[in-house]
């Protein structure tokens, strides 16, 4: 069936049956870390209230995760993924791998810078908070606008069971005067939705056609707007499904998931140990009947005033909790120091610091593998390689990078750990160094090219050699130069010397 004669107002309400489950476990997971990712009612207002925890440790944790695996997966002003040729493509270009590193090195600056102009930093914390509570986020990367995340209460999916999107249905709201004048004009709208008192929901179906390429088009009240349909190859979608935990089904699980019963007793020790507190704060006094002191007296009297009465006719009620408090308290600690274990709270791999190496985000990387269960790596490959992708469409589009330079060279695209190998490729090139310099001695510059060692070094430290190194033909234009000047010196020496002797000979008569 053609995308055209899909309803996708229909697809959205069949497929979100089998989401809800998945939305159930988001809000119960929601209300023990950020109550405002995913509120009860779908439809957020103003007006909308959320439950408040006890215990603030599931958002300190889910905060702290997902700022570091954002700032592992995307190191600040750092290319977090390296492009590069194959060497079959390499030796037909003839040129060297420094050389080459170095272009790429500028077009992996170039993708990075339009990332941080588009915000896309801001917009992948929230993704990875709502990844890491509800387990799916979906992210739409368009060529023109910046990018967004859509929570797992905004959109439904279909996936086979090789992970590979079926449908995806979007549902937004969007005001009636946010319409193009000819989207307008296709639309019959009633009069509150025309003057903005109501929203219009607009679908936009994403349909594969086939296992390279998918449809996307859009639809307002049933109606498909004309001028949103569109072909896209797999790589080219603007939509990235990001499953935290993925197992092959339609959505993705969610970290949180896994240790709800250790946040559940932890909520309920805090608000037991938070409450019983609050009772012990309580002034409670009793008088004895028949007592010369009386209540009104009692209550009426201020600080520093002298009563008549008996002392032991006053008591103050106490309650005699302190044991069970001290044992709700314990196993409450224990719970803490766990769940701050789960969302890494105790790491203190990373120091405060501005700059942070690539070495300490490799070993950040790491236990966030040891402690995620891969979650890394699948990072890598769902979220990674589709930004570097997209962003390289979108700097097509702009003119900055050349189509030919993608399409025909055949990038290769490095993410993951395996894109923080710089460090090591720069330890490696020093021990090469080292060890033909001790082996050549005075030969170590017959043998090796100087200007691709000094390339290569530079490269596996992230620093652009453009204008820095001297090239192969400045060098011979200074050394032929050199040559010249000296040429001249020894053509004009004779001369100086004979006019030198006969100015002796001159001064000697």
């Amino acid at each position: 069936m053609k995308i055209e004669d899909m309803s996708a107002s229909a697809i959205y309400e069949r497929l979100k049956i089998k989401r809800q489950p998945y939305i159930d476990r988001a809000r119960d997971a929601s209300k023990l870390t950020v109550p405002q990712l995913y509120p009860e009612e779908i439809d957020d207002t103003s007006t909308q209230t959320y439950a408040t925890p006890y215990q603030s440790l599931g958002a300190r944790g889910v905060n702290n995760l997902a700022n570091k695996i954002i700032l592992t997966l995307f190191p600040p002003a750092t290319a977090f993924f390296k492009l590069g040729l194959s060497p079959l493509v390499i030796q037909q270009m003839g040129k060297g791998e420094g050389e080459i590193e170095s272009a790429m090195q500028v077009l992996e600056k170039g993708i990075v810078n339009e990332m941080e102009i588009s915000q896309l930093r801001s917009v992948l914390v929230d993704a990875i908070k709502q990844d890491v509570i509800g387990g799916s986020t979906l992210i739409h990367v368009p060529d023109d606008k910046d990018p967004r995340a859509i929570p797992i209460s905004k959109f439904v999916i279909k996936r086979s069971k090789s992970k590979e999107i079926i449908t995806i249905c979007i549902e937004e709201e969007v005001a009636f005067v946010e319409l193009d004048k000819a989207t307008q004009e296709q639309i019959e709208v009633t009069q509150d939705e025309r003057d903005g008192k109501k929203d219009l929901k607009m679908y936009t179906l994403v349909h594969r056609t086939d296992s390279k390429r998918l449809d996307v088009i859009q639809e307002i009240k049933g109606v498909k707007i004309d001028g949103t349909k569109g072909t896209f190859l797999n790589k080219d979608l603007p939509y990235i499904f990001v499953p935290f935990v993925d197992r092959a089904e339609d959505y993705g699980r969610s970290y949180v998931e896994d240790f709800i019963g250790d946040l559940k007793s932890y909520e309920g020790l805090r608000q037991a140990i938070l409450e019983a507190a609050a009772e012990s704060a309580r002034l409670l006094y009793v008088v004895r009947p028949n007592a010369v002191l009386s209540v009104d007296a009692l209550q009426k009297a201020a600080s520093g005033d002298v009563l008549l009465g008996n002392p032991d006719d006053v008591g103050v009620i106490q309650a005699d909790k302190r044991l069970d408090v001290q044992m709700a308290q314990a196993e409450a600690e224990v719970l803490r120091v766990d769940l701050g274990t789960i969302f890494l709270l105790d790491s203190s791999v990373r120091r405060n610091a501005e700059r942070v190496t690539a070495e300490e985000i490799r070993r950040v990387s790491q236990e966030l593998e040891v402690a995620l269960g891969g979650i890394y790596s699948t990072l890598a490959n769902v979220l990674q390689e589709p930004l570097v992708q997209l962003y390289m469409k979108r700097l097509i589009k702009k003119g900055m990078v050349s189509k030919e330079l993608t399409e025909e060279i055949n990038l290769e695209v490095t993410t993951g750990s395996a894109a923080l190998g710089r460090g090591t490729e720069f330890n490696a090139i020093t021990a090469f160094s080292e060890t033909a310099q001790a082996i050549l001695g005075e030969q170590f510059s017959t043998f090796i090219k100087i200007p691709e060692l000094m390339n290569r070094v530079a490269n596996s430290l992230d620093i652009n050699t453009s204008e820095l190194i001297k090239s192969q033909e400045e060098l011979e234009a200074e050394a032929q130069a050199a040559q010249q000047q000296q040429l001249e010196q020894q053509a004009v020496a004779p001369t100086i010397n004979a006019a030198s002797k006969q100015n002796e000979l001159e001064q000697g008569q």
